[in-house]
């Protein structure tokens, strides 16, 4: 599973580049491709189970307020609104317990963007959806509906969010930790079909198992 998260790196690397561009679009530019800011935000698989069932949909939520706290230096709080994008890429694999790899998996589940937007990757579209977030008077919301409609046993990451910058304001640019909030991810379904040492810190922040009959 090692390089599979190589490949979420790559994914996050390709979604910068989606949305910095050339830096210097809609009002904002910078001379440096490194963000200014970091902060931390979360999402939500729901309902939360370890097996569903053909037909079975999950929803991931989430939302969080457009004044945040900077993680590089704490005392500062900054209000992103007006951003030019906030979104990243998310993951969806299938296990194979035989070979005890991970293979894509998109085709099997239908994506339904409640909040914000999904569209196909251009990396690897077997695997990679990019999301993006909608911002509202207060808050960024992203919801999507996943339908389930393969049996198997599955793992969905989600990834961390990166942004150009804010409209107007040069140097702007935004990183997002973006981690789950779920109590059980079924890491024990990772366990059982990878045959390899626990999840690293990385993939259990990001990571959401299940199981589909």
């Amino acid at each position: 599973m090692g390089t599979r998260v190589v490949r979420i790196g790559l994914l996050v690397t390709a979604v910068q580049f989606l949305f910095a561009g050339n830096c210097k679009k809609e009002g904002t530019s910078c001379i440096s491709t490194q963000a200014i800011y970091s902060f931390k935000v979360t999402s939500e698989w729901s309902p939360q189970k370890e097996t569903y069932n053909i037909g079975d949909t999950l929803l991931l939520s989430s939302t969080f307020p457009k004044t945040l706290p900077d993680l590089v230096n704490p005392l500062l709080t900054i209000d992103y609104s007006n951003s030019t994008g906030i979104g990243g890429s998310n993951a969806f694999y299938e296990f194979d317990t035989i070979q005890n790899k991970v293979k894509g998996a998109v085709a099997k589940f239908d994506f339904i963007p409640i909040i914000g937007v999904i569209e196909n990757g251009s990396i690897v579209p077997s695997e990679q959806r990019i999301i993006a977030y909608k911002e509202t008077s207060s808050n960024y919301h992203f919801s999507l509906k996943v339908v389930l409609k393969s049996k198997g046993i599955f793992a969905f990451y989600i990834s961390d969010l990166l942004s150009r910058g804010i409209n107007g304001k040069n140097c702007t640019k935004a990183g997002f930790t973006n981690t789950l909030t779920n109590t059980n991810k079924n890491l024990n379904l990772f366990q059982y079909a990878m045959n390899r040492p626990p999840a690293s810190q990385f993939e259990i922040d990001r990571i959401y198992c299940f199981r589909v009959q």
